[in-house]
């Protein structure tokens, strides 16, 4: 995932969906409401 910041506040989340090795989908979220979550540090699950 690509993370942008824009004068010290989060702008852009991106990632990437890869298969077989070729870049088959790109994602991209600027909606100030869907990164709300993002500006707090969460540990990974499964």
């Amino acid at each position: 995932a690509l993370v942008v910041h824009l004068e010290d506040e989060l702008d852009t989340v991106m990632a990437v969906r890869i298969d077989d090795g070729l870049i088959t989908g790109l994602y991209a979220v600027r909606n100030p409401h869907k990164l709300s979550h993002m500006r707090e540090e969460t540990s990974l699950r499964r």
